[in-house]
């Protein structure tokens, strides 16, 4: 059995709950795969949820939460593993 190779991807913290909702609907409007995560350590102390976003489509989804006029409070790249 081969072990399991971490990945990366990129998780992005808001100021508030709703703020985080707001961008994970953004995110979907703009057909942009998102996943909503417990907010980990090194988005710093922030609302309880983070966005968990594929590498290659942070662009996408930093121009999607410009569009509904969000702004994201901390970005951090972080391993599954």
């Amino acid at each position: 059995m081969s072990a399991r190779q971490p990945r990366l991807f990129t998780a992005y913290g808001f100021a508030t709950t709703h703020d985080a909702l707001a961008a994970e609907a953004a995110a979907r409007r703009a057909e942009i795969h998102v996943t909503p995560i417990p907010a980990p350590r090194e988005l710093g102390s922030l609302c309880g949820i983070a966005l968990r976003f594929e590498p290659s489509d942070t662009a996408s989804a930093e121009a999607a939460f410009a569009v509904a006029g969000l702004v994201w409070t901390a970005r951090a790249q972080i391993s599954d593993i």
